[in-house]
């Protein structure tokens, strides 16, 4: 789970390395200190496009923080280079405590959403097969989470199936022996809440939110119905069960004696 205690310290990284890719789910602020990184657009049908070069004292990774979207570029270290890494909720308390500070990190991540154009992930789910207005419903009664708490928990009954609508959370699970390990972290587009539904048995994580969360949930008929409509959403659904099943089980073997 996310401590209290603030994180933020030096991180080192190789030359040809990156240290944030296109399109990933974004935890940290970066300050370069030493060397030189370059700001790179990967579209999906096209060359890398280098759009801006980065030196000591100039920073990255603020629009997925601010905006609680992917990253919609990727930055890689030209030579060695040294950063200071902030996490998301020091970089949160330091922006809310920095008026200044957050005025000129939103000014440039505007900026830099302007230059690059909003990064358009590929869709993880056919909902154009959802039951007729379904969607349009569900969006209108959308579930809202603040901070900390918890949308599904480990061991529960599952009833619901959950479309991330804006926000972060992260996925959790404690293993046989009662250690509690951090499985992912999921933004808007992601989806929880299938394993148990299409598998049966208990909940095998907890979901909680990071951020104030938006989601939209349908209950077990809905998503079965749904599942049958629509049979390529039902393959991609169950692969992502069948292995989130396979990453949680080999968290809960026993350890090696």
């Amino acid at each position: 789970m996310f401590e209290n205690k603030p994180k933020f310290g030096p991180e080192q990284f190789p030359a040809g390395m990156d240290i944030i890719q296109q399109g990933d789910i974004p935890d940290k602020f970066y300050i370069i200190t030493r060397g030189k990184v370059a700001v790179v657009l990967q579209p999906p049908d096209g060359l890398d496009a280098v759009i801006d070069y980065l030196g000591p004292g100039d920073f990255f990774g603020e629009v997925g923080l601010l905006n609680q979207s992917r990253r919609m570029a990727t930055v890689r270290a030209e030579t060695a280079v040294d950063v200071m890494a902030m996490d998301y909720q020091t970089f949160c308390t330091w922006i809310e405590g920095s008026p200044l500070v957050a005025q000129e990190i939103e000014a440039l991540a505007a900026q830099r959403t302007r230059d690059t154009g909003p990064l358009e992930p590929a869709p993880l789910l056919d909902v154009e097969n959802l039951p007729k207005n379904l969607m349009a419903t569900a969006a209108e009664s959308a579930e809202k989470y603040e901070a900390g708490d918890r949308i599904i928990q480990q061991g529960e009954q599952p009833e619901r199936f959950y479309i991330i609508l804006e926000g972060f959370v992260t996925v959790t699970h404690i293993d046989t022996g009662g250690k509690e390990h951090v499985v992912g972290h999921l933004t808007a587009g992601d989806y929880f809440g299938e394993v148990g539904l299409l598998e049966g048995g208990e909940r095998i994580a907890t979901v909680t939110a990071v951020t104030h969360i938006k989601v939209v949930s349908f209950d077990r008929n809905t998503f079965r119905r749904w599942m049958l409509d629509s049979p390529s959403s039902q393959d991609d659904i169950a692969e992502t069960a069948a292995k989130r099943r396979r990453d949680t089980g080999m968290l809960s073997l026993p350890e090696d004696e």
